[in-house]
C-alpha cells in the first residue's frame, strides 16, 4: 500500500489524465462507429460498390466496436483504483495483499495484482 499523501495524490492525477485520455478517445471512436453522417462509403458513392469498400466499412465498425469495449473496460479499472485510493488501498496486491512496485504502479496506475500475480491468475477473456 502506499501510504505517502503525496505519492497518492500524484498517482490519483494520472489516473484521473488517463480517464480523461480515454474518454476523449472514446468521443471520437463513438462519431466513428455511430457515422454521425449515417452514410457508408457504398451509400455515398455515384458508383458502384466495390466489395473492398463495404468489407473496409465493416472493419472500421468492427475495430471501433472493439475499441469501445476495451475502453469501457479500461474506464472501469481507472474508478475502481480511484476507489481505492479513497478506501486508502491503493497500491496492494488483490491476491497476495503485498505491495505492488511503484514502476508497476506508475506504468499501469490501474493494475490490481503485482506482477507475479498476474503472470499466475488465469487468464479471462472478456
Amino acid at each position: 500500500m502506499i501510504k505517502n499523501r503525496k505519492e497518492l495524490i500524484e498517482f490519483e492525477k494520472r489516473l484521473i489524465k488517463a480517464k480523461q485520455r480515454i474518454l476523449k478517445q472514446r468521443n471520437f471512436t463513438n462519431g466513428i462507429l455511430l457515422n454521425p453522417q449515417g452514410e457508408s462509403a457504398s451509400e455515398t458513392s455515384a458508383y458502384r460498390t466495390h466489395v473492398a469498400d463495404i468489407g473496409t466499412d465493416t472493419y472500421q465498425r468492427e475495430m471501433s466496436s472493439q475499441m469501445s469495449t476495451f475502453e469501457s473496460k479500461i474506464l472501469m479499472e481507472i474508478d475502481e483504483a480511484l476507489a481505492r485510493i479513497r478506501k486508502n488501498r491503493y497500491g496492494d496486491c488483490e491476491i497476495c495483499t503485498k505491495a505492488i512496485s511503484k514502476a508497476r504502479l506508475k506504468a499501469l496506475p490501474y493494475t490490481r495484482y503485482c506482477v507475479k500475480c498476474q503472470k499466475d491468475k488465469p487468464q479471462t477473456r472478456a
